[in-house]
């Protein structure tokens, strides 16, 4: 059997040791500085204040300060659990205690700068971390109090070497946690970002026309309108930063899209927007505290549309939602755009 550690004991991270375990691998939990209290509740024998459960007694939580070279020497796969503003620690403990070389898998979410173009961590982390001997995306739908409580889940895992995404996804496969390999990891990793970014406009739709007459009162046609309208953005977008389009139409993209439309802080954002909330209302509200990834995302993406001239007849969604989320007004996307 083979010994993965997760650096990061986010939902996410911990929920991931839960497929890797019960294929009766070794699994090292580390917990960043930030995540002492689910540390200490795991290494108590409780559950992450996240999750559902304890995980499996073959994981071993570390809190950041018990991590060394010697854990990342006898590794044969290193997840790295963190979100976007996590990615600096991790870069710094990898340089520190990777010191030969690795397969390294990330499930962050988000795009990058690179000698002015706007790329996907996939082009810039394998160039900051010395011993990374390939850089893994980790995509698609899954829920991670789902993938914990071991519901049927699908993701996809892609690295420009296919073999090295095949040796991962076989390390993780279980018969709920099924998983699909790509070569096309900037697309994978761009759909990754962009999904948030758009959840945050087709769940505007949601409470936009509220239906009354439905339980959760929510409409549906505009819904899936916008739904179709951002895969179609995110299949270009895609294409612009470097991946192919295809992906958008697969687990990354769309598959991805579907789960995070129905719930999670990107979608809430949405819902309150298209209640005529405004970011700053909503972030020192009720999402204080929140990394809601798919304003990170708007910020970067205002910088591509604005080298594009067509950008408010190509990307009229992806535009609303740049509007909303920088200029601190109402997410106001006018559907007689569609098709003219």
């Amino acid at each position: 059997m083979a010994k993965i550690l997760i650096l990061g004991a986010g939902v996410m991270g911990s929920a991931l040791s839960v497929p890797a375990a019960d294929n009766s691998h070794t699994v090292t939990l580390v917990g960043t500085p930030l995540d002492g209290e689910p540390v200490r509740r795991m290494q108590a024998g409780e559950a992450h204040p996240k999750l559902d459960r304890p995980l499996p007694d073959n994981v071993t939580i570390l809190a950041d300060h018990e991590l060394t070279p010697e854990h990342m020497a006898s590794a044969d796969l290193v997840i790295i659990g963190v979100s976007s503003p996590g990615i600096p620690w991790a870069i710094k403990r990898l340089n520190e205690t990777l010191l030969t070389p690795k397969p390294v898998a990330f499930v962050t979410k988000g795009l990058d700068r690179k000698h002015g173009r706007i790329v996907t961590y996939a082009q810039t982390l394998p160039g900051q971390v010395a011993n990374m001997a390939a850089f893994i995306g980790i995509g698609g739908p899954c829920i991670a109090r789902e993938l914990a409580n071991r519901y049927p889940t699908t993701s996809v895992y892609a690295c420009r070497d296919r073999q090295t995404a095949d040796f991962a996804a076989a390390l993780l496969q279980t018969p709920y946690y099924r998983l699909a390999v790509s070569d096309d990891v900037i697309g994978v990793e761009a759909c990754a970002a962009l999904k948030n970014f758009f959840a945050i406009g087709v769940s505007a739709m949601q409470t936009r026309y509220p239906d009354t007459t439905r339980a959760d009162g929510q409409s549906k046609n505009p819904t899936a309108a916008a739904f179709t309208q951002a895969a179609g953005e995110m299949a270009i977008l895609c294409e612009r930063i470097g991946g192919r389009g295809d992906t958008a139409f697969d687990l990354a993209g769309i598959g991805d899209l579907h789960v995070t439309v129905g719930g999670g802080r990107n979608s809430r954002l949405g819902h309150g927007l298209g209640r005529n909330r405004t970011v700053s209302g909503m972030m020192a509200g009720e999402l204080a505290g929140e990394t809601v990834e798919g304003i990170d995302t708007a910020r970067v993406l205002a910088e591509l549309l604005s080298t594009v001239p067509s950008a408010k007849t190509d990307f009229p969604l992806a535009c609303a939602i740049i509007a909303a989320v920088l200029d601190g007004g109402a997410l106001d996307f006018d559907f007689s755009t569609l098709f003219a």
